[in-house]
């Protein structure tokens, strides 16, 4: 009996990269069934829909398409679209504002663009044929190039919002690219955790980590020859899963054509499992990779962070910002490996 109660008991595991703690709440642990959160698309009212085709003068000008040869800019057959986020949070401004009392303030110079993955309203990462996906990828990469060679860009952030409780304002499945002025704290603090234990250990903390998720094998989702697929020792969120590229590479803008080919599919396969076993869930995922800012971090690696929205944050989570998980990551890990195309 106390050997039952100890494994039901909570328990506190610690980001080996950030230094953050997570509790993981065994003893309210949550199956798969119990969770209920679903997205439906609504399809009756593309015509108001910015992103479909036909509507683009509802949307500013592109910076970027993919479309055939010779088909002008603007115009409706696309296959990928990039345009200026309509409300953006960073943008191309000389103004900077002082503030009385000595406040810290200053303009939000940068970039906010919105890529469009597809003119299908309804198809998303998880439900778009592969080789689209692969295109997605190769537009974040020409995109995130191009964002870091502005002098004002020091961090370049691409996330996907999927579904309303994501935080998505438009149905529409579409990326977003940040340009920021500056690394956000979550991603220092992975700097400052990679440059430590490169300094101590001598190794990158990622790629040792790899090593480690390889070894003991039970928090694997899957993997390629290019790619593991793992849910985190410390994840935050109910079925997170990170997916690393085995080669150290410190930024997203030097994977390859073939590791782009071959995370079109890891990727797709981590949301169609989602799809699949959360009934098509809200999710989001970003892509955390090395600043842009021209300084030397050869010991970080790039990675994907994907989650399904399937729980709510709590006045504990946004009181202390650590976050109460309510499934064991061993758990996640096992059944998404389970959810295999019949």
């Amino acid at each position: 009996m106390l050997g039952m109660r100890e494994e039901k008991m909570p328990e506190l595991r610690q980001d080996i990269i950030t230094g953050n703690w997570v509790v993981i709440a065994k003893e309210r642990a949550m199956r798969p069934s119990d969770f209920s959160v679903q997205s439906v698309c609504a399809t009756e009212d593309l015509q108001n829909c910015p992103f479909c085709p036909g509507n683009e003068p509802m949307t500013p000008l592109e910076l970027y398409a993919v479309r055939p040869k010779g088909s002008p800019p603007n115009s409706s057959d696309w296959e990928v679209r990039v345009i200026p986020n309509k409300y953006p949070a960073f943008i191309e401004s000389e103004m900077f504002s002082s503030s009385k009392y000595n406040l810290p303030k200053r303009d939000s110079r940068g970039l906010h663009e919105v890529i469009l993955h597809s003119p299908e309203h309804c198809l998303d990462i998880a439900t778009l044929p592969r080789e689209k996906v692969e295109l997605v990828l190769r537009v974040y990469r020409i995109r995130y190039y191009s964002a870091g060679l502005d002098p004002e860009v020091k961090y370049v952030h691409i996330i996907v919002n999927h579904g309303m409780e994501s935080g998505a304002s438009l149905e529409h499945s579409h990326s977003q690219l940040f340009g920021m002025p500056f690394v956000p704290p979550l991603v220092q603090q992975e700097l400052a955790g990679s440059s430590w234990h490169m300094k101590s250990r001598g190794n990158c903390i990622f790629c040792d980590l790899i090593s480690l998720e390889m070894e003991e094998k039970e928090r694997i989702v899957l993997q390629s020859d290019s790619f593991l697929a793992i849910a985190p020792f410390a994840s935050r969120f109910p079925f997170e899963v990170w997916i690393l590229p085995r080669i150290h590479r410190e930024s997203f803008a030097d994977a390859t054509d073939e590791e782009l080919e071959e995370l079109s599919s890891v990727l797709k396969e981590v949301l169609r499992r989602y799809s699949e076993g959360f009934k098509n869930p809200p999710y989001n995922y970003f892509i955390h990779s090395a600043p842009t800012d021209g300084s030397d971090n050869s010991y970080y690696h790039w990675h994907i962070e994907l989650f399904p929205r399937l729980t709510r944050l709590g006045a504990f989570e946004l009181g202390t910002q650590m976050m109460i998980n309510t499934t064991t990551p061993e758990v996640a890990a096992s059944y998404l490996r389970g959810q295999v195309l019949q």
